[in-house]
This record gives structure tokens, sequence and C-alpha cells, in this order.
């Protein structure tokens, strides 16, 4: 969609004037009707009509361009005023991020201001589409540092006041850098304002503005029923409020992608909240989210809304992320610590205004029921380890280990104001309300425990592991009692990069009921494979690791000294060998990451002579190959830890010839 762009400002828009008229027509027909039947002596009965369903809605993204400062808006009265929620004001001591040192102390972040930096990009007033979300992107490969983001929009007729809009730096492969959304009642027009760290405009720079369309189900905001107390109690889920569901709130699942990782656990759950509007009605609240998701998938290129549960004013629980209700999958909610956390978003401004009773409520009930299910004690605190996302503000450096409250807000560890300053003050009762509906849970059901068994797998072969030497192998196991599916999961790395941490994992079959997997390994990588059974009420249960393996280093990656010489026959796996009888010949494998075991296929012969294997510069063992003749015998030199540097292959100086034939590196 092109966006019209215009200087002028009517106090009533023709999109506002429209939509009044046709609300006005609407409310004369049915009263006229009403009225007419009524005078004719009809009396209408009183029925119960259905609720209607909610269906997707394909929502409308405007693209408006931001192209520098413009002359004429850079001298309107106000263009320079400060922005509502850009103080970023330093969390109390009892609430601050500290850092932990190896040795255990501690020390508070710094909590100074973020640089404002200088005037960039400063839009004319833009009339728009009619939008209830609006956000503003860049291009992710752009040189400038953005500092701060405000926009204004046309509301009823009127300007608001310029709005701070937090900065985010969670990208993804083809995505856009931005900005948190912002949320409006109904607004027609906007205005942008971007400041970097060398006044120089980012490329790509636009507001995108979002009319999540309407759904039949708005005005009755339904939800799933809460679970029903049981025998089978004490798996988490016995007060999980009622949330409004995707379907419920009438997401377009069209939008989403492939968004796969999930937390293997939960150690923190951030309290978050949009900018913008106080005032919406309650029959907009899906609208709203309906908008929120399309700003992440559609304007940020993210693969699905970025927060796992919003929470409206008048406490109704929404699901974000897909699973959400029943897995913990990673979102976006704090660039940094998105890895074994969630985030509830407060619907609202609370810079500006308190947060509703009602809305404390919904926030409590869902923290408390994952405080429950994942044992955390929500007064309580916790370790976090910082990543390396970039332009989300981050207090510490990456890597740092913080300490922070469990239920902590998203400026705790990063530079915004959210939460804002009146829900932040509620921070502590909000903590005690969610810490004593989990004590209460426990009373009345127990401790958490797994609600299905762990599978048992079907041992791997010799031919599977520490070496999967096909690319294709099935992996199987055992039946669970109870289990309607499993839940296949894995990480995975190439042998010249680390291993992602054990914090988080990939799923690769959401739903699998053969209890079998094949899995296709590209060449040089190792995988971590594991299985859950998930029940009749999707709860899931413990992992249970399939296999560890690795598959073989194509010759395309050795580094090969002169003295080698390929040779070719079917007695070799694959056909091929690499044959030298050159003392001091090398074959390397550079910048090799997590080495355990340096795994070699040759082929021997009584008359062959032998290989020194190196790792980091240390010899680590001696592969001799003067045995009986095989074409096809494989050697495995075990280190004693984990060891990170070039492998080398070294002809020791006897004479004799040696033939390499496949090289492998595991990790485990």
């Amino acid at each position: 969609m092109t966006a019209t762009t215009t200087s002028t400002d009517p106090s009533t828009p023709p999109s506002t004037a429209r939509t009044k008229a046709r609300t006005a027509l609407r409310t004369g027909v049915t009263t006229t009707t009403v009225l007419a039947l009524a005078l004719a002596g009809v009396v209408l009965p009183t029925v119960s009509l259905p609720v209607p369903q909610a269906h997707a809605v394909a929502p409308d993204v405007e693209h408006v361009p931001v192209h520098g400062v413009d002359a004429g808006a850079r001298h309107q009265k106000g263009a320079l005023d400060d922005a509502v929620g850009d103080e970023h004001e330093a969390p109390a001591a009892a609430e601050a991020a500290k850092e932990v040192a190896p040795d255990g102390s501690t020390t508070t972040l710094p909590q100074g201001e973020p640089d404002e930096g200088a005037l960039a990009a400063l839009s004319e007033r833009t009339t728009t589409q009619d939008f209830l979300v609006a956000g503003v992107t860049w291009d992710s490969s752009t040189s400038s540092e953005v500092t701060e983001v405000a926009v204004r929009m046309r509301e009823d007729g009127r300007w608001s006041a310029w709005q701070a809009l937090g900065l985010d730096g969670v990208t993804v492969d083809g995505g856009r850098a931005g900005t948190e959304p912002i949320v409006s009642t109904g607004a027609d027009g906007v205005q942008a304002r971007v400041r970097t760290a060398d006044g120089t405009s980012p490329r790509g720079l636009q507001v995108d503005v979002v009319d999540p369309g309407t759904s039949r189900a708005d005005a009755y905001v339904g939800s799933d029923a809460a679970p029903a107390s049981s025998a089978n109690a004490g798996t988490g889920f016995e007060i999980r409020p009622r949330i409004v569901t995707r379907a419920g709130w009438g997401a377009d699942e069209s939008l989403a992608g492939s968004w796969p990782e999930t937390s293997k656990t939960l150690k923190a759950i951030y309290v978050h909240h949009t900018a913008g509007t106080n005032s919406y009605k309650e029959s907009q609240s899906a609208a709203l989210v309906r908008g929120i998701y399309a700003y992440h998938t559609k304007s940020r290129g993210w693969p699905d809304i970025g927060y796992q549960f919003l929470v409206d004013r008048y406490g109704n629980v929404f699901q974000g992320r897909q699973n959400a209700r029943s897995d913990n999958p990673i979102g976006a909610q704090a660039g940094g610590y998105n890895t074994g956390t969630i985030g509830v978003s407060a619907m609202g401004n609370f810079d500006t205004a308190q947060p509703t009773s009602a809305l404390l409520t919904g926030l409590s009930q869902v923290i408390g029921w994952k405080a429950y299910q994942y044992k955390l004690n929500a007064k309580g605190t916790t370790t976090l380890v910082t990543g390396s996302s970039t332009g989300s503000g981050t207090r510490a450096k990456p890597g740092a280990t913080v300490k922070v409250p469990t239920v902590l807000m998203h400026k705790t560890t990063n530079e915004t104001a959210c939460p804002g300053r009146y829900l932040a003050a509620k921070m502590s009762s909000l903590r005690s309300s969610a810490e004593a509906r989990r004590q209460a849970a426990i009373k009345k059901y127990g401790a958490v425990r797994w609600a299905v068994g762990a599978p048992t797998r079907t041992a791997p072969t010799s031919a599977q592991t520490p070496v999967q030497w096909n690319v294709r192998s099935t992996y199987t196991w055992k039946a669970v009692p109870g289990a309607i599916y499993y839940q296949v999961l894995y990480r995975d790395a190439r042998w010249s990069s680390d291993m992602p941490s054990t914090n988080y994992w990939r799923i690769l079959q959401a739903k699998n009921t053969s209890r079998s997997v094949t899995v296709n390994m590209k060449h040089g990588t190792s995988r971590d494979l594991v299985v859950r059974a998930i029940s009749k009420d999707y709860h899931r249960g413990p992992m249970t690791t399939l296999v560890r393996t690795t598959t073989r280093i194509l010759p395309q990656s050795w580094s090969l000294s002169s003295g080698w010489k390929k040779v070719e026959h079917k007695v070799y796996r694959g056909d091929v060998a690499y044959q030298t009888a050159k003392g001091g010949a090398t074959l390397s494998l550079k910048s090799a990451n997590q080495v355990r075991r340096v795994v070699v296929r040759g082929a021997t012969n009584p008359a062959d002579g032998k290989l020194q294997v190196l790792v980091g510069g240390k010899v680590r063992g001696t592969i001799d190959f003067a045995k009986p003749s095989d074409g096809d015998r494989i050697f495995t030199v075990t280190l004693s830890g984990q060891t990170d540097g070039t492998v080398t292959l070294r002809k020791v100086a006897d004479g004799k010839k040696v033939r390499v034939v496949q090289v492998a590196l595991t990790r485990w």
C-alpha cells in the first residue's frame, strides 16, 4: 500500500467523518425500525442470541516512509517536545540487576541515562488509513545507531503528545530492526521522530500502521475453559487462568512461520507494557492483540508475536506465542534474556496511568500459574546470562551473569521505561499476590510432578553413534502410557561452532504419533536428539535422549599438505580414500570446537604405517594402520575433555603409506 502524505490537519478527518456517519446510519435505522414496530403494537420477544464465533482476520499494514528531517515539521510548535515514556528511571535498589562475579560477589549494574543522540529524522504529519497499532522500523543492516524513537498520532481529530517507543534489538534473518508497538483506540494520522548517535537517518526508515480488521467475536471476548480439578493433580496446570486463545482473538495463522525454539525450563518472568492508550474498550482488546501480532510478523518479519501472554485492562488474559499455553516457546520480551524467560505484557501505558485492579489480578493469575508450574518463588531471585542481542539496551555486557528478581520488569535488565512507573510501583504487591497463589496451589494440589512418563529409547547402533555414518538414519522409542503423541526436539552445530546451550531446544516434530523419527543431518554436524511424551491434556513429560551423534566431515573442509593423493577403489567406503607415505604430511581441520573424540575411518594392511593425532598443537594419540587387511576400519582417539583448536592428522616418518577414508569429530 502506498502512503497518502499531506501536511494538512483538518479537525475532523474524512475517515473519521465516514465512520461517524456509518455509525449514525446504523443507529438511526435500528431505532426507526424498533419504534415503528412498537407503535404497531408488535411485541418483540426476548431471545438469547448465540455468541458469535471468532474467525481469522487478515490485517492491513500501511508503510509510511520517513525521509530525514522535514523542514516544515521541524519548525512546528512542539516538534521537539519531550516524549512521554522516555524517562528511563533506574529501578529501585531491590529491583536492580546485579552482575555476579566468578567469586560470587555482586555489583549493581550502572543505571545511567542513555545518550539522547542527535535529531536524524522528523516526518511531517501524515494522514493514513484508520489504525489501532503502529511502530517504527528500519533496515537491520543500517549503520546508524538509533538512540530514541517517538511518535504522535491523530485520534478523533486531535494530535496526541509525543510518546517514546522502546527499542527492540531482536531481529531474524530477512527481518527489520524496529521499536516496540504502540496502541490506539483509533487513529488516522501519524508523525515520527528519530534520534541517532551520529545524526544520520537509518536506511529504510518508516512508520508501519496496522488496521487489524474486525471479527464477529470482538465484542464477546471469549476464553477457553479453565482446567478442572481432578485426581490427577499437581501437573502445574490446575491454576491456569482462563485464556483467550489465538483462535479466540482471530489470529491469522498464515502470518506465523517457523520460530521453533523452546526453553528447557523457566527461570524468570518479565512484566512488560505496551505504549499508547489506556482508554480502549473491552471490545477492542482482541483487535489490539491482532494488531501487535501483525506488526511483529508483517513489519518486523518475526515468525510470531513476541510475547507469550498479554493482559488487558479488564483482566482478560490473551495467549500470545503459539503453544504458550502448554509449552515454553522463546519469545522476544527482553533482548539478551529471551531464553529461559517469558513475557507477560500489560496492555496500556503505565507511565501515564495507574493499572486497573482487574489487570493486576490477570497478571497475578498468569504469573502465579507459571511460578507453580515451574517451581519458581515469585518473591525470590534468580540468575540470568546476558545474550548477545544488539540494540536492546542491555545494562550488562554479553556473557555476564546477572542476579535479578524472579518476577522482574523489562527495565531491570534493559534501558527502557517499561513497564512504566505506576506499574513498577505495584511490583512488590504483584509478586506477593502471585506467590500466594502458588503456595495455595501447593497446599491444595501438592508439588508439581510429571503428568506423563519419559519414553524408553531403543539403543542406537554403532553405525548411529558416536558417528552417524549415513546422512539419513531412524531412531525409535517405546510407547508411553497416557501419551497422545510425542514431541521431538534437537540442538545441533557444525564442527567449527560451539553447540547451543541446553537452555533451549529446537522443535523437529511437534506431534509425532509413530514412535520413530528419521533425521537427515548435514555433513560435519553434531546433534543432540531428544523426545518427550505429551498427554491428552497437552501436558509435557520429561525428555529422553535418543542419540548424541555426529556426521563425517567432507574432504572439501580438509586442509591437505603436499604428499597426499586421492585414490579410488570399491573397497573404500564411498569408493575414495586419501593416501600418503610422506613423513610429516598433514590433514588438518582448522578451528574445530568442543572436540571430545577424533574418529578416523581408513583402510588397513600389515605393511601400512601410522598417523599422529594432534588437537590444539598437542599430540593426543597415534593411529596404527598396520592391521590385517580391511577396507573399512574405524579408529577413535578420545580426549580427556572437550577441546578447541586445529585437529591435525600427521604422518609418522616410517616410509609406509596410510589411507584415510573419512574423518569425524564428536563432542561426547
